[in-house]
């Protein structure tokens, strides 16, 4: 399916990539991002990468920092505070915005009712700043027992913000996919960050739900 449409990233270390996700000519803002993926990694195994090639669509600005948390109102870095930073410095907006974050806050532990005031304030400030942007906002996988209940408390404050922000929101289901705690070590680098076959079952999930859309 062909779209021609351009598409930024909001995320964390799931979605870096070295000379993307810190490419300042793209947007200054991302000179001192830290990334995790690089070569050897394929970037076209990314799962980005693969939704980009399969909806043509052309990279706007892929704003994501490894470790980083969406909440965090007072850390420049946290992903609330980055959610106007996903158009290039020509101006160039996206017209689509995968929203994939907080993983790291659940695991530090943030409080829910904090996670889902900064995931709201994110999706308000995408609102404001990219008003005809269609934007993905992938949930938490479901890859520790240990965690699940937590897991499930941090997606529902997703699907909470999601369902308040409005039509042009929506969500990618990556905790009822296959990339669960039966075989999420198994698709990972290092118990993770996912490997080719996990970015390929992300792919498929945020696929899935974009072609709702397209």
């Amino acid at each position: 399916m062909k779209t021609g449409k351009r598409l930024s990233i909001l995320g964390d270390s799931v979605s870096t990539y070295k000379g993307v996700s810190d490419d300042a000519n793209a947007n200054a803002r991302l000179l001192f991002n830290p990334y995790f993926y690089q070569p050897p990694f394929p970037l076209e195994k990314t799962y980005w990468k693969r939704l980009m090639e399969k909806f043509d669509m052309t990279l706007c600005v892929n704003n994501s920092r490894s470790g980083g948390n969406l909440s965090g109102r007072e850390n420049p870095d946290s992903g609330v505070n980055r959610a106007g930073d996903l158009s290039r410095d020509d101006g160039t907006a996206p017209d689509w915005i995968i929203v994939f974050m907080g993983i790291n806050d659940l695991g530090r532990r943030v409080e829910p009712s904090v996670f889902f005031a900064d995931y709201e304030r994110t999706l308000m400030t995408i609102t404001e700043k990219y008003p005809l942007a269609t934007v993905c906002c992938v949930n938490l996988p479901d890859r520790d027992p240990i965690m699940k209940k937590q897991t499930e408390r941090f997606n529902a404050e997703i699907e909470k913000a999601v369902k308040g922000a409005g039509d042009r929101f929506l969500i990618a289901d990556l905790f009822g996919s296959r990339l669960n705690n039966d075989c999420y070590y198994n698709n990972t680098v290092d118990g993770l960050h996912p490997d080719e076959d996990g970015m390929r079952i992300i792919a498929e999930v945020i696929e899935e739900a974009i072609s709702k859309r397209i």
